[in-house]
């Protein structure tokens, strides 16, 4: 459900007004450097002059996209949000017919964005400033957790089409799934660190004992 995004280089641009492509490098760079930079020093510890000085770009030119550092700061949240819940594993699960086999990649997924270091660093960076910023703990509620609920629905209903098995909630069962995934880490991830595998390893039983009551869905 996610992917790394890199971090590009310090721009080194030409003089003179810059081409289309080059306005859209440096708005990468910019969200890029800004992520980076509030990732490491918290919202606080960041001022609009570094970015702009780390991203090798002129205050004006980001004082000219970005009014205020609250301004970047959402930019950099809805962008890397936007990006990591774009991708998905549609193109495996489209080749993929067993219900049970779609819902392990979907948990394989899962796992691996609840360890990535960008994923739990911006996580931890809105829940540390949610009241700063009340719109973008919603945003990434929306876009991660509902976004998942509903891909997991998707793939319940269409199984439950292709295998003739009705199912009342999809939703529900998705949520169900879900939760029992992320609760798990939440509680054991307080006490031992955990790997992808050991949520991916969880996530698979909890799958296989959802199948079990798939009659009930």
């Amino acid at each position: 459900m996610a992917r790394r995004i890199p971090i590009p280089a310090k721009l080194a641009l030409r003089r003179g007004r810059p081409t289309s492509t080059e306005v859209a490098l440096i708005e990468q760079a910019i969200l890029a450097t800004a992520r980076s930079m509030f990732l490491a020093d918290g919202f606080d510890g960041v001022s609009m002059e570094k970015i702009a000085a780390a991203t090798g770009i002129t205050r004006t030119t980001l004082y000219s996209r970005y009014a205020t550092k609250s301004d970047l700061f959402r930019s950099v949240v809805r962008e890397t949000l936007a990006r990591w819940y774009a991708v998905s594993r549609v193109e495996a699960t489209d080749r993929i017919t067993d219900i049970g086999q779609i819902l392990h990649l979907r948990v394989a997924d899962m796992a691996s964005l609840l360890v990535d270091p960008l994923f739990r660093g911006l996580h931890a960076l809105i829940l540390l400033n949610r009241h700063r910023f009340p719109d973008l703990a919603p945003l990434m509620h929306d876009l991660g957790y509902l976004n998942a609920v509903r891909l997991l629905a998707n793939d319940i209903r269409a199984a439950a089409q292709r295998d003739g098995i009705p199912v009342a909630r999809p939703e529900a069962v998705a949520e169900h799934i879900l939760t029992a995934v992320h609760g798990w880490f939440l509680q054991y991830d307080l006490v031992r660190e955990l790997t992808a595998q050991d949520i991916e390893a969880h996530g698979r039983e909890v799958v296989d004992l959802m199948l079990l009551a798939r009659d009930r869905w």
